[in-house]
């Protein structure tokens, strides 16, 4: 719920949301282009299959769980029957625990960071994916470990190096980031390891949390900036890739023009972000050839996909080249609407319409998981049964694809939840 872009309802969930203006506190000016105005890659030159075709992906109908409240094992395997009876056939399982994330009451952490399943590439904090994943395939529920990357809580040498490095527009200095560098070795080794040892809890699935991104101001280090030179010959220079930056009245940093050298280091970030989720999918199916790999993706990427590659460094269509069951969108109805200052009706409506969009350029309409939100955000409440009800009947309107909701909780109106899941 990665800022906009959410994985749980702190405040590094909220990460999740890139604003449609901001990334950390800047404000972009990006016009809302398509990004195959620019040029066209393989990916999205492809001619795609029917949508009416038979599929041999199993429609996803899934409960994303940020915690269960639940005080013992006993109380877990009657909330998974529950959810079985309204329709839920896979579960979503947050396998990570980072400062500040809620702790599984019906665990026995040995660490107050780190992973819920055994390996040695990361704290083990209780191993409680296992016997979950148990409990769900007793009632018939397909698992999927929610897994991070970039903010995978690792045990590291020299963790400080290990970190990518941002650029500051107000200070002109370039600064650590909270978020480990895909460029950095021990990164990678630590991330592959634990994306092949989670396989050994006996999941079915993995779905690859929304930390897999590069911002529009990151990664400068120092790795980074040699690798990006040996493959384009540029050097990297704030001042030759971002235009007429300034700040507005709110204090916010804005970039209204990208350079030339810019689109080719976003383009290229996407590249280097692709190939590390490769070499982790690798890494999954050389334990179980038959995991499924879901992977989420910021709303933008289907809305608006130049935005999301300045942004994120993130493309959909460079994505589906991948060996990728589940395009898992991002498409939280309230945050949409606030960002893009949207009326209630006009944010439905953007849903089914990035649901037609997704028909149109994903080869299986079961690959495409779009996941709705069931909590506010901002101020943590349930939205109500309406609202649910109207988002998944705007995208079960436009096709039959995989849906999922996020977060679970004990009093969501599940009768609802599981009328559009049948």
């Amino acid at each position: 719920m990665n800022l906009q872009r959410l994985k749980k309802l702190t405040p590094s969930l909220i990460f999740i949301a890139v604003s449609t203006c901001f990334v950390l506190g800047l404000c972009m000016g990006l016009p809302d282009k398509d990004i195959r105005g620019r040029s066209v890659s393989e990916a999205e030159a492809r001619v795609y299959p029917s949508s009416s075709q038979e599929t041999a992906i199993p429609r996803l109908l899934g409960a994303q769980i940020l915690v269960f409240t639940c005080e013992d094992y006993e109380q877990v395997e009657s909330a998974i029957e529950v959810l079985a009876k309204a329709g839920v056939n896979t579960l979503i399982i947050r396998a990570f625990q980072n400062r500040g994330d809620r702790m599984y009451r019906f665990a026995v952490p040995k660490r107050r960071t780190g992973v819920y399943f055994q390996t040695t590439h990361a704290p083990v904090v209780d191993p409680v994916l296992r016997r979950i994943t148990s409990l769900a395939h007793r009632h018939g529920l397909r698992v999927f470990a929610w897994m991070e990357t970039r903010k995978t809580p690792l045990d590291l040498p020299d963790p400080t190096s290990a970190k990518a490095k941002s650029y500051c527009f107000e200070t002109k200095r370039f600064v650590p980031d909270s978020d480990w560098s895909i460029f950095d070795r021990s990164v990678e080794k630590h991330l592959v390891g634990l994306y092949r040892d989670v396989v050994t809890s006996g999941v079915d699935g993995i779905l690859i949390q929304d930390d897999l991104v590069m911002r529009q101001d990151e990664d400068f280090s120092p790795e980074a900036v040699r690798r990006f030179f040996q493959d384009t010959g540029h050097r990297l220079d704030p001042e030759t890739l971002y235009g007429d930056v300034f700040q507005d009245a709110r204090g916010r940093w804005c970039v209204p023009k990208y350079s030339n050298i810019f689109w080719e280091w976003a383009a290229w970030k996407n590249k280097e972000l692709l190939k590390l989720a490769d070499k982790l999918i690798h890494a999954a199916k050389s334990e179980n050839p038959d995991i499924a790999i879901a992977m989420n993706f910021m709303y933008e990427s289907v809305t608006a996909p130049r935005n999301a590659l300045a942004w994120l460094s993130q493309s959909l269509p460079e994505a589906a080249r991948l060996p990728i069951d589940y395009f898992a969108i991002m498409a939280y109805h309230r945050q949409i609407r606030k960002e893009l200052r949207l009326s209630e009706e006009a944010a439905y409506n953007k849903v089914a319409h990035m649901t037609t969009r997704l028909l149109e350029q994903i080869d299986d309409p079961h690959k495409i998981l779009m996941k709705v939100q069931m909590t506010d955000w901002k101020t943590r409440q349930e939205i109500p049964p309406y609202e649910a009800n109207q988002v998944f009947r705007k995208i079960n309107g436009r096709g039959r694809v995989s849906l999922a909701f996020i977060p679970y909780s004990p009093t969501l109106p599940l009768n609802i939840i599981g009328h559009h899941y049948r």
